[in-house]
C-alpha cells in the first residue's frame, strides 16, 4: 500500500502550523525534510505525527530547545532506519531511480545531473 502524501498546505491544515514554521522546523532539523524538491515536495504521516507531538509539547509549556532535545532522544538506531525516506524519480516508462533522502540532500546537484543524464540516455534509446 502506498503511503499517504501531503502537500505543505495540507500539512498546515492538519497540524495548525504555518508554512513558515514548518519550513523553519525542517531547516533546523526538528522534522525531516519533505520528499521531492521545491513545489513538488510532499510530506508523510510521520511528519504529521511529529508536528502533533511538537504541538503537544508546546501545550505543556516546553521550550523549542527542550522539545528538540526530547525528539532527538526518540531517534534510536532502529527508528532511524525505519524512518529512512526514499525519493523516487521517473526516468522513462518502466524505469525509475530511488535515492535515499539524506543522500539527495547531501549531493543535490549531482543527483539532479544524474537524473537528467539517465533521462537523456533513455530518450536516446527510445529514438533509436
Amino acid at each position: 500500500m502506498e503511503a499517504k502524501k501531503y502537500t505543505i498546505e495540507e500539512l498546515c491544515e492538519l497540524t495548525g502550523f504555518s508554512r513558515r514554521t514548518i519550513r523553519y522546523y525542517v531547516q533546523s532539523g526538528i522534522i525531516d525534510a519533505p520528499a521531492g524538491r521545491g513545489r513538488g515536495g510532499f510530506y508523510f504521516d510521520s511528519h504529521v505525527d511529529k508536528l502533533r507531538q511538537i504541538r503537544s509539547f508546546q501545550e505543556q509549556g516546553l521550550t523549542l530547545q527542550t522539545i528538540q532535545s526530547r525528539l532527538a532522544e526518540d531517534k534510536t538506531p532502529e527508528t532511524i532506519s525505519r524512518q529512512g525516506v526514499w525519493v523516487r524519480y521517473d526516468v522513462a516508462p518502466g524505469v525509475e531511480i530511488h535515492i535515499n533522502r539524506e543522500r539527495e540532500t547531501a549531493d543535490g546537484r549531482r543527483i539532479v545531473e544524474l537524473i537528467r543524464t539517465a533521462r537523456a540516455i533513455m530518450k536516446e534509446e527510445e529514438s533509436s
